[in-house]
C-alpha cells in the first residue's frame, strides 16, 4: 500500500507554547503514543500502547547528523522544531495521533538529501519476525505488529535483529521532504492507521486541541486558560502510564468534563480497586446523570459487602445513593445510604476478618499509634473537596501536592493567597515542568506500582482545586441541580468559565465587577431541562443591595469571617443576572 503524505502546513490553530530549544525535554501524547524527547535533538523516544495502556513497543528516532534545533513549537500532541547544521537548516514534524495508534516523522530541508535515520525498537518478544519492502518494514510480534513506511522510498534499509530488538538504519531519498508513518496494534488496528496516514493534516489538527467540550475559563491571563487547558489534556496520557493515580485523575477529569479520562480512569481501577471505581462512576453519574456503570458498581459492593476493608467505602456508597436516587430500588438505596454513615475506623485494634481483602488503596504508611490511617485521613479530605467545601488536607510526601491542597481550602477562606499559591504552581509545570512544557509531574517509570501517597497526581490536585475550591462545583444531575460557589480573588476584574457540565447540557458563568458592584451572569449553555442552579458566590466585605435580573431580592446572607455569602437559588431555563452592591 503506497501512502501520499502531504507536507504539514506551519501554522495550527490550538494550544501552543513556542520557545526557544532548551536542553530539556518535552513531551507528546497521542491516544496510544507517549513520546518524550529532547528539546535541541532530533527524534525522540516513543512508548506505544495497546488499548489497556499498556506498553506493546517501543521505539527511538534518531536524526544524528541533522544538527541541533534552534526553537521548539509545542502543542498536546505535535512538536515542530527547526534544526541549524553545517549541512543547511531542516525542520522536523512530530505527530502523535489523538484517535489512532499511530506516529508521524516528517524531516524536510536540504540537509535530509541522502542523510541516515536510525530506528531501534524494542518489543516484549524474543524473536519477533521482521519482513521489509522498499519502502515498508513491519515487525510482528504475538498477535501485534509495528508497521513503519517511508515516503519517498529509502535508497537503503539495514536491519538487525537481535533477541526482542529490531535495530533499522535507513539512508533517505535524494529529496528535500520525507515522511515516516508508523503504525502499530493488531492487524486490523495497523492496517486502519496506515491508511489515516495520508490524512496527516487532520490528525495534527486534532492532536494540536484541548479537551474538546470541556470546561474553558476566560481570565484574560494567558497562562491560567492555556494552562488549565494544557492540564486537562495532559490527564488521558497520565492516567494511562500513572494508573495508580486513576481516581484522583478521574475525579478531575469529571468534574471540568473531560469524560475520556474517566472512562480510562474506571478500566484501570474496576479490577484493582472496585470501591474506589464506585467512588468514581457514581461521581460520573452525578455530572452527566448516566448512571447505568454506577448501578453495577453499587451492586458488586453491595454482593461483596463482607470482604471489604476500606475506609473509602462509606464516601463511595453515599455517592451512589446520591447518583441512584432514581436509578435503585428503595432497599439499595437503604443500604448504600446506611453503609454511608458508618466512620472509618482511624486506628483499627482488631484483625480483620479472614474474609475481608484490604483493597490497594488502602495501604498505610508508617502510622504512628493512635493516628488516622493516611486513607482515613484523605477519604475525609475528599469528602469535603467533592461537595465544594474543602477543609483540613492531607498532608503528602510531595511538597508541591501539599501545598495544592492547601490552595484548595484556601479559595473558601482567604482567595487572594489562594489564587497565588495555586497559579505559581500552575505556572510552574505551564512553563518547564518535569517532563518538559506543560507538565507538572515527573511519571514513575513503572505505571503499575502503588507509589506513596496513593500514587497522587500533582495535574490532579490543581484541577480538583479549581473545581472545588475556585469554582465550588458541586454537580447533581439526578435531581436536576448544580451548586456553584465562586470564590474570586479581589485582584480580578473579570472572569468567565464555560462548559460546566450538567446532565446533558451545560452552563457558563460570568463575573464583572466595577468598584463595590459585582455582576454575575448565569447561561444555559445547551441544557434540556433547566437545571435548578444553588448560586452561593463568596463576595469580600458587607453586601448591601442583591439584584436577581433586576429585581430585589431579599436573601439569608451569611457572614463568614470578613467575607459574606449570598445564596441564591434559581432556574436556569434562560439567562439570569445577578447584581451585587457590596459597601
Amino acid at each position: 500500500m503506497k501512502l501520499s503524505i502531504p507536507p504539514l502546513d506551519p501554522a495550527l490553530p490550538g494550544l501552543c507554547i513556542a520557545q526557544r530549544a532548551l536542553p530539556k525535554p518535552f513531551l507528546l501524547e497521542g491516544a496510544r503514543i507517549r513520546l518524550a524527547g529532547r528539546q535541541t535533538r532530533c527524534g525522540g523516544e516513543a512508548l506505544l500502547c495497546d488499548e489497556e495502556g499498556q506498553a506493546s513497543f517501543t521505539v527511538s528516532l534518531q536524526a544524528p547528523n541533522l544538527g541541533r534545533a534552534a526553537n521548539l513549537v509545542l502543542y498536546p500532541g505535535v512538536a515542530r522544531r527547526d534544526f541549524v547544521s553545517s549541512e543547511g537548516a531542516t525542520s522536523e514534524a512530530l505527530i502523535a495521533s489523538r484517535t489512532l495508534p499511530m506516529l508521524i516523522w516528517q524531516l524536510s530541508g536540504s540537509s535530509t538529501r541522502a542523510s541516515r535515520i536510525r530506528l531501534e525498537l524494542a518489543t516484549s518478544t524474543v524473536a519477533p519476525e521482521v519482513e521489509h519492502s522498499e519502502d515498508t518494514v513491519t515487525i510482528r510480534t504475538q498477535g501485534e505488529l509495528a508497521q513503519f513506511q517511508i515516503e519517498p522510498a529509502p535508497t537503503e534499509i539495514q536491519i538487525k535483529a537481535a533477541g526482542g530488538a529490531v535495530d533499522l538504519c535507513i539512508k533517505l531519498a535524494d529529496a528535500e521532504t520525507h515522511a515516516l508513518a508508523l503504525a502499530f496494534g493488531n492487524p486490523g488496528e495497523a492496517e486502519a492507521a496506515m491508511r489515516a496516514a495520508s490524512h496527516m493534516e487532520g490528525h495534527a489538527l486534532r492532536a494540536a486541541e484541548g479537551p474538546v467540550g470541556a470546561l474553558r475559563l476566560n481570565t484574560g491571563i494567558t497562562d491560567v486558560d492555556e494552562g488549565v487547558t494544557w492540564a486537562l489534556a495532559r490527564t488521558f496520557g497520565l492516567v494511562s502510564k500513572h494508573s495508580s493515580a486513576a481516581l484522583n485523575l478521574g475525579l478531575a477529569a469529571v468534574a471540568l468534563g473531560h469524560t475520556n479520562v474517566a472512562t480510562r480512569a474506571l478500566s484501570h481501577l474496576k479490577n484493582k480497586n472496585f470501591v474506589a471505581a464506585g467512588l468514581l462512576a457514581a461521581r460520573l453519574g452525578l455530572t452527566t446523570g448516566d448512571t447505568k456503570v454506577s448501578a453495577t458498581f453499587a451492586e458488586r459492593i453491595l454482593d461483596e459487602l463482607g470482604t471489604i476493608e476500606s475506609d473509602l467505602l462509606p464516601l463511595a456508597a453515599g455517592n451512589l445513593a446520591d447518583a441512584l436516587h432514581y436509578g435503585a430500588t428503595e432497599e439499595v438505596l437503604d443500604s448504600l445510604r446506611k453503609m454511608s454513615l458508618v466512620s472509618p475506623d482511624p486506628n483499627p485494634t482488631t484483625p480483620s476478618s479472614p474474609r475481608a481483602t484490604r483493597l490497594p488503596m488502602a495501604r498505610t504508611a508508617s502510622n504512628l499509634p493512635g493516628s488516622p490511617t493516611r486513607e482515613a485521613t484523605y477519604t475525609s479530605w475528599l469528602k469535603n473537596l467533592l461537595t465544594g467545601n474543602p477543609g483540613h488536607p492531607p498532608s503528602s510526601f510531595d511538597d508541591r501536592l501539599s501545598r495544592a491542597r492547601r490552595s484548595a481550602e484556601l479559595f473558601r477562606l482567604d482567595p487572594d493567597r489562594a489564587w497565588r499559591d495555586w497559579r505559581l504552581l500552575l505556572d510552574e509545570g505551564l512553563n518547564q515542568g518535569p517532563e518538559g512544557p506543560a507538565t507538572w509531574e515527573t511519571i514513575p517509570s513503572n505505571p503499575h506500582s502503588q507509589i506513596q501517597d496513593y500514587g497522587e497526581s500533582l495535574t490532579a490536585e490543581l484541577l480538583l482545586a479549581l473545581a472545588h475550591g475556585l469554582l465550588g462545583l458541586a454537580p447533581d444531575a439526578p435531581l436536576g441541580r448544580l451548586r456553584i460557589a465562586p470564590r474570586i480573588p479581589s485582584h480580578l476584574v473579570s472572569f468567565e468559565v464555560t462548559g460546566v457540565q450538567i446532565g446533558d447540557g451545560e452552563v457558563s458563568v460570568a463575573y464583572q465587577r466595577e468598584r463595590k458592584q459585582i455582576n454575575f451572569t448565569l447561561k444555559p449553555e445547551r441544557v434540556g431541562i433547566p437545571p435548578l442552579i444553588i448560586f452561593e458566590p463568596l463576595i469580600r466585605g458587607t453586601v448591601q443591595k442583591v439584584l436577581v435580573d433586576g429585581n430585589t431580592a431579599e436573601l439569608n446572607l451569611k457572614r463568614v469571617s470578613t467575607q459574606t455569602v449570598v445564596p441564591i437559588q434559581l432556574p436556569l431555563d434562560s439567562t439570569r443576572t445577578m447584581t451585587i452592591v457590596t459597601g
